[in-house]
């Protein structure tokens, strides 16, 4: 352990700490024989919560300093990717990020679901946080731990810990530098802090970070560019040492985000046709309503994925049929705007769109930190840690992000007629409404504004409150014996308060044109026509939260957390160490549960807030890991070390959402936690005279319950799957001259689903032809039946045939009593015989023809976990010129080459849900004066100008089951100039 009065050093230097990164150039000593020795410098981290080089921690860490993220191009979360191994990076679907650890992330889309890879900012565990939507400024380091952790950090990570911790005040030292960048898509970046010390006990430091820039995508509708950034993050630091034994430190950090930026991109969809007969039976024009899935499977770089939605398969589509604005004609005919113009054949323009209005994007985080520290006496220091936490998120985008190519009706379709024998409400003759309520086709939305054509636009919001409380105690006892134990709280809240759009909704102005006929049917009226939005308004300009034609799903969430965790090391001898560490965690979890609402009339809706009860789930356990570190004196080597752990971790369970009404696809209350069995083996090296640093892991996780969703009737569902993990990690470094530096990392891994079962919502059949996806009407999960039951049901609506169960001969839209199970138990009165399918248990069960059920299910055994590729590649090599041309300029050349092999973004490993490989160039000159404290650097990334995809999101049955993309930043370029004081 490095002495208490070292501690104390680093604590309030900070930056000033002459720890240099691990791409530092070689230092220069002599040894004993007055040779000239070369030695990498190494980064200081505090992993086990003492500092300590990062060779000398048994735990697969890496670490990077301010110069580091500079040099290699580092700006913010998504970039680490591609400097450490094992890990990746992508967006989702619900303004929320992946970011995974040996395969380990948060692949649960649920408001009480936690994250397997912890994020912190000095030391602050962070539920809801903006670290990957921000850059990086004024850091201190950056330290990403892989594997379990719990017995050193205050929430549990079944995957791993990202801390960022920041730059500290300084004492007794004035400091203040700046940057400013300038790239394309008009870049603007401005970076600086200054250090003022405040006598020679306390120190002042303010740091601040901007961000501007056009898009990276062409919204052609509109014609302007979207998903462009307008951020900026200040930070102010008080660090106050008022004796010899105490040291304080209170932070303020405020970030702040309103731009276009997109939440996801482009939208992929093989069009699955409307059928027109099944087994050579014609199936009539309404019966044809239940038959497109919308989407069905296909590759994302397969032209067919083109082709835009069926709308016949979507909620939007449906209600235009209920409406009479859609006149059985798929609105969406083609989406030619996928095509790349500058390339032969049939390639997606990933960078453009086609979106009814511009997306907004608003983010803003307030985080308050405050520590003190205090010797209890020269071996024991005590310190408490605490922070408040306000983040809050909304996001504005078009649904389909495709324009329809067919106005609606003038006047009503011919379907309109037989919405009333499916809705009850509405009187038979209530189609003369049609024309009054929207002439000339126009449909007067309250949050879209007058379309004459389908459009859809969805808002994800939300709004957070924590706060922390942790306290430890720690020895630097001269003895065999140390430990560090803590305690920690967590008080959690999101989507608790009254603000409208802590939700996630969908809006489409069919169902405003449905509702807008119910309501006028019934003698209501839910939106006055003065209050409609205008045209070109976006939907929270206009969202009243009780309008409740569209679809809307919040969840009050609370948690209230409380872990005891702690380690003890003892010395065997002068160079093995034995570590133990336990850990108690109790979570408490409440939600209180909102039925989602779809198209809803305005006559006797409850309250939009009003809940149905609270449900509660508390998960509760002891971890822990065991392990020694041998650090033996070798011929071979300057610095060794050789580590062995196991480590049980575990990340708590979780609350679904309310069940689905009358859907067959039915799901448990709760999902359950994970837990992980950890054996990892591992060494770290400096050779080579101190030039070299060669580090290598192996490990295998044993890992129950990893926490999976799948979107079920507008709902997300969560599941647990079994997986094994295996993998190993290499990392070196080495300055074979002082003015060259190498590095390389390398992961290697295999993720795979075992011993688990699921009905893959894409593929309900398992590709069986005497089975059939049939589609609820209108929308909700999509059911399977027998082939025979449904070609039984056609066959009696085309001859006419008496319905031995009503004694009514059968008419068109008879096949909707399949999914509903308006059939189920009558085989024999039809003559249809029994199928069998898998359940998800992996049990066969037998069932009769007309009754239906979610799907066979597929055996996942050897299937890969979601993103997790099986090979990450990093390199990189700098070479400086040192004093060019006089005047203590030097200059450095950098180049890093990053690969990603294929993955998946599904358990189900469908051609859908593969995710080609990529592979990243990123270029830098840096002109340098250490004398002057100049820096001059012209710098490109991405230089190929690759569009990657970096992950997936499939929708539901009621959307069409169309694909969501995210992606990378296209090629930048530019050049900055830094000062430094």
């Amino acid at each position: 352990m490095i002495p208490k009065t070292h501690q104390k050093y680093l604590m309030l230097a900070g930056a000033s700490a002459v720890a240099m990164a691990w791409t530092a150039p070689l230092a220069l000593a002599q040894d004993e024989g007055g040779d000239v020795q070369r030695k990498l410098g190494t980064v200081l981290v505090t992993t086990q919560k003492t500092e300590e080089s990062i060779q000398d921690v048994p735990i697969a860490v890496s670490a990077f300093d301010e110069e580091a993220l500079d040099k290699l191009q580092l700006a913010g979360g998504p970039d680490l990717v591609k400097s450490i191994p094992n890990v990746n990076f992508t967006k989702g679907n619900f303004t929320s990020y992946n970011f995974r650890i040996r395969g380990i992330g948060v692949d649960a889309v649920s408001t009480s679901a936690d994250a397997g890879v912890g994020v912190h900012q000095n030391d602050v565990p962070l539920t809801s946080n903006s670290l990957f939507e921000a850059e990086f400024y004024d850091v201190e380091r950056i330290e990403v731990l892989r594997g379990p952790q719990g017995t050193l950090y205050g929430r549990n990570a079944t995957g791993g810990v990202f801390n960022l911790i920041t730059a500290k005040p300084v004492l007794e030292e004035f400091q203040a530098d700046a940057k400013l960048t300038y790239g394309n898509y008009n870049t603007v970046k401005a970076k600086g802090m200054i250090n003022v010390p405040l006598g020679d006990r306390a120190a002042l430091r303010v740091a601040g970070s901007l961000l501007q820039r056009d898009g990276y995508v062409d919204n052609v509708t509109t014609g302007n560019d979207v998903d462009d950034r307008d951020l900026y993050s200040i930070r102010a630091s008080l660090a106050w040492e008022p004796t010899d034994r105490l040291r304080t430190f209170l932070s303020y950090e405020h970030f702040e985000e309103d731009d276009n930026r997109i939440r996801s991109g482009k939208q992929f969809c093989a069009k699955d046709p409307i059928k027109t007969s099944f087994a050579n039976i014609p199936i009539s024009a309404f019966d044809q309503l239940i038959t497109s899935q919308g989407c069905v499977e296909a590759r994302l770089d397969d032209p067919a994925s083109l082709g835009g939605v069926n709308s016949a398969g979507t909620l939007g589509g449906q209600y235009g049929f209920l409406s009479g604005t859609v006149g059985g004609i798929d609105p969406n005919t083609g989406n030619a705007i996928n095509v790349d113009s500058n390339t032969s054949g049939i390639i997606p323009d990933l960078r453009k769109t086609e979106s009814y209005f511009d997306p907004t994007y608003e983010g803003s985080q307030d985080l308050i930190t405050w520590k003190a520290e205090f010797d209890l006496t020269d071996s024991l220091l005590l310190t408490y840690l605490g922070s408040y936490n306000e983040n809050e998120v909304i996001s504005q985008e078009d649904y389909n992000e495709y324009a329809a190519d067919v106005a609606f009706n003038t006047s009503a379709s011919p379907f309109v007629g037989l919405t009333a024998s499916i809705d009850p409400a509405l009187p038979a003759g209530f189609t003369a409404l049609y024309p009054l309520l929207f002439p000339g086709g126009v449909v007067a939305d309250p949050q879209l504004g007058p379309t004459n054509a389908l459009v859809a636009a969805d808002l994800s919001g939300g709004y957070s409150e924590q706060t922390t409380h942790e306290l430890r105690l720690q020895s630097d006892f001269d003895g065999k014996f140390n430990f560090n134990l803590g305690a920690i709280s967590v008080d959690y809240e999101t989507n608790t308060g009254p603000k409208i759009q802590e939700s996630y909704y969908v809006f489409f102005n069919t169902s405003s044109a449905f509702n807008r006929l119910l309501n006028a049917a019934q003698g209501a009226e839910v939106f006055p026509i003065e209050d409609l939005a205008d045209a070109g308004a976006t939907p929270i300009e206009n969202l009243d939260g009780v309008s409740r034609q569209y679809f809307r799903s919040i969840t009050p969430y609370w948690l209230d957390s409380f872990a005891v965790f702690g380690e003890g090391y003892y010395d065997v001898t002068d160079d093995l160490t034995a570590t133990v560490g336990l850990r108690y965690t109790k979570d408490d979890k409440e939600v209180l549960r909102i039925p989602t609402f779809l198209s809803e009339s305005i006559v006797d809706i409850p309250d939009p807030l009003a809940g149905t009860g609270k449900t509660q789930a508390s998960f509760e356990e002891v971890t822990g890991r065991v392990g020694f570190d041998w650090a033996p004196q070798l011929n071979w080597s300057e610095d060794s070390l050789f580590y062995a752990f196991y480590s049980r971790g575990y990340k708590g369970g979780g609350i679904n959402p309310p069940q689905p009404v009358g859907s067959v696809s039915a799901f448990p209350e709760l999902f359950d936690p994970e837990f992980i069995n950890s054996y990892e083996i591992g060494t770290k090296n400096t050779l080579n005279g101190g030039a070299l640093q060669l580090n290598a892991t192996g490990f295998y996780y044993d890992y129950t319950g990893y926490q999976i969703t799948q979107i079920i009737n507008r709902t997300s569902a969560n599941f647990n799957v079994d997986a094994e993990i295996k993998g190993l990690e290499l990392e070196t470094i080495w300055n074979p001259t002082s003015t060259l530096v190498l590095n390389a990392n390398l992961g290697l891994l295999d993720a795979q689903v075992k011993d688990t079962y699921g009905v893959d919502v894409l593929d309900r059949t398992n590709g069986r032809a005497d089975l059939v996806v049939l589609k609820q009407f209108p929308g909700a999960a999509n059911c399977v039946v027998s082939a025979e039951g449904y070609a039984t049901v056609l066959g009696a609506i085309a001859t006419g045939a008496i319905n031995p169960s009503t004694g009514q001969p059968f008419a068109p839209g008879s096949t909707l009593g399949l999914c509903s199970g308006a059939f189920a138990g009558a085989e024999a009165a039809f003559g249809v015989g029994s199928v069998t399918y898998t359940d998800t248990n992996g049990q066969t069960q037998t069932i009769g023809g007309l009754t239906p059920f979610e799907g066979d299910a597929k055996d996942l055994d050897g299937n890969n976990l979601p993103g997790t590729p099986d090979t990450t590649l990093s390199i990189g090599a700098e070479y400086t010129f040192e004093a060019l041309g006089g005047g203590g300029w030097n200059m450095r050349l950098r180049g890093d080459y990053y690969y990603q092999a294929d993955a998946f973004s599904r358990v189900w490993n469908t051609g859908r849900d593969e995710l080609d490989s990529w592979d990243n160039i990123n270029l830098s000159i840096l002109f340098s004066n250490d004398e002057m404290g100049l820096d001059f650097e012209i710098f490109g990334k991405n230089i190929g100008d690759d569009d990657v995809i970096t992950g997936s999101y499939l929708t539901d049955d009621s959307s069409g089951l169309f694909s969501n993309v995210f992606l990378n930043e296209p090629a930048l370029y530019g050049v900055s100039i830094s000062k430094r004081w």
